[in-house]
């Protein structure tokens, strides 16, 4: 990078101090002289030799100068090359493709989440993306994600949040979710959203992802279409005041592995025997 940036200019000031120091050292090198016959050619070989260290001096800072330019443009290169912190965090990108909001460096907070589905209408493979994109929404923006266990059952966990899905809820068809408790909060089925620029995937995966804010401490923002807390859109970005909060809030939920850098994949509990794990959810 260097050579390509100053290659024109570093090549144009070594030739000019060669072209300088060959014209200091013409005629400052003291020729052959035969042994002094007179006190006066003495004089002048040692006035030839005194001239001949004023010149060589001059070449030493020569020298020296342009080893100062090169270590100059040097460090201009390094400096310039150096990585903006904000474009070595890890990046989010947008479920539709453009960039999204990016996650500080840090620990990501694991919570643990239950997923019940026995009065959904949807299988549990069908929850799939649904169940991705809850993580994807969290995890890209806030360093937040969920380790979830699918359920049959109503069995709420000890410690966490847990989520039902249910084609109607009992306010009616008008209700998409709600927040009561960290093991209260229902979602329907299929949403009915209003559009937004930068969409999210699944209607169910926003609203749940929506429902879990409030979990994290976060009130509604209705300030845009894109907002994950805005009242029925496809929105699903966070500010940085969100996500701090949010973050703060996950902290003491979260299990005690912060070096982790995402959650596993949704596991499917056997309803009878609901600690034991069957299989990880799959689109195969």
């Amino acid at each position: 990078m260097y050579f390509d940036k100053y290659g024109s200019l570093m090549g144009g000031l070594w030739w000019f101090f060669q072209y300088c120091n060959m014209r200091l050292f013409r005629g400052s090198i003291p020729r052959a002289v035969l042994p002094p016959s007179s006190g006066g050619d003495a004089v002048i070989i040692v006035r030839r030799y005194c001239q001949h260290q004023d010149q060589l001096h001059a070449i030493l800072k020569n020298t020296a100068l342009l080893s100062a330019v090169v270590l100059a443009l040097l460090s201009l290169d390094t400096v310039s090359a150096a990585p903006d912190p904000a474009q070595s965090q890890p990046a989010s990108v947008h479920i539709d493709g453009t960039s999204g909001p990016s996650f500080s460096p840090g620990p990501v907070y694991r919570i643990p989440l239950r997923i019940h589905l026995g009065a959904s209408d949807r299988s549990p493979q069908e929850f799939k993306e649904i169940l991705d994109e809850i993580n994807h929404i969290w995890l890209s923006q806030a360093g937040i994600c969920f380790e979830m266990q699918v359920v049959l059952d109503d069995e709420p966990l000890e410690w966490g949040m847990d989520i039902w899905f249910m084609p109607v809820l009992p306010g009616g068809l008008g209700m998409n979710g709600y927040f009561r408790s960290d093991h209260d909060i229902q979602v329907r089925d299929a949403p009915l959203l209003k559009p937004a620029e930068h969409p999210a995937r699944h209607p169910t995966a926003r609203t749940a992802a929506h429902e879990c804010g409030h979990g994290l401490s976060l009130s509604h923002r209705q300030d845009s279409d894109d907002n994950l807390m805005r009242s029925k859109t496809y929105g699903w970005q966070l500010n940085d005041q969100e996500i701090r909060d949010a973050r703060r809030a996950a902290a003491p939920m979260a299990l005690s592995d912060a070096l982790v850098r995402g959650c596993a994949k949704p596991v499917l509990l056997d309803r009878e025997r609901p600690l034991r794990p069957v299989h990880v959810l799959s689109t195969k």
